[in-house]
């Protein structure tokens, strides 16, 4: 039975909802959340850790926290864009001019290294039972690589998007970037994408879904 240990280090919480959501719809699992334990939380011997929520590098605690969690010898999975990119957390300012100290959420990756890495805000409760299906058959060839792709990155948004897809005139015009964004962000012109820059919230779920730009992801693994 795949033991899977929940870590929340902060955020919106809906990232968190989403998780629990799909935690019930997993089978032959153990399933430990530090946000629904009864008891005084405790790690012990976890196949699989995921954290969802930005860490805020100016947290002693929860920065102590994940540097624990480096002697672990499990899967670490970032799940949500907070905790794979950054997210909305990291570039929401309060419509303040940017300072260097307002610069202390960033993806988890750039304290202890990650195994896989789920984008969404939030992702779909759905994804998590093939997910952790697609782990356990341990193929070179299955479908999760895309994750583990994600997992080697800092940023992923609809800039880059643009950049590396639609202005190397690559994109196929699917619209599947324009489907998966959870801000409307991206609307199809002349059957190419064009992106509304003060709506992206720079949560990576387009990059990933678009066909070209998840080949570019694993290609560079």
């Amino acid at each position: 039975m795949l033991k899977i240990t929940h870590i929340d280090i902060g955020g919106c919480e809906g990232c968190t909802v989403s998780l629990l959501r799909a935690s019930k719809m997993l089978e032959n699992c153990e399933f430990n959340s530090i946000i629904t334990s009864k008891n005084e939380f405790e790690m012990g011997d976890e196949d699989m850790i995921i954290i969802t929520g930005a860490i805020c590098i100016n947290d002693e605690e929860k920065m102590e926290l994940l540097e624990n969690l480096k002697e672990k010898n499990c899967a670490i999975v970032a799940f949500g864009s907070c905790a794979c990119v950054g997210g909305i957390t990291r570039y929401c300012r309060g419509e303040q001019q940017p300072k260097p100290e307002h610069m202390t959420f960033q993806p988890i990756n750039s304290v202890i290294n990650v195994d896989y890495a789920i984008p969404g805000c939030p992702p779909a409760p759905r994804i998590l039972k093939p997910f952790i299906e697609a782990y356990e058959a341990n193929k070179p060839t299955n479908p999760i690589q895309i994750f583990k792709s994600v997992a080697k990155v800092k940023k992923l948004s609809g800039y880059d998007l643009i950049d590396d897809v639609v202005l190397q005139n690559i994109c196929v015009g699917c619209g599947a970037c324009v489907l998966s964004c959870p801000n409307n962000a991206l609307q199809m012109i002349n059957k190419k994408p064009d992106l509304i820059a003060e709506k992206c919230i720079r949560c990576g779920t387009c990059y990933v879904r678009c066909p070209r730009a998840s080949q570019i992801l694993i290609r560079g693994v």
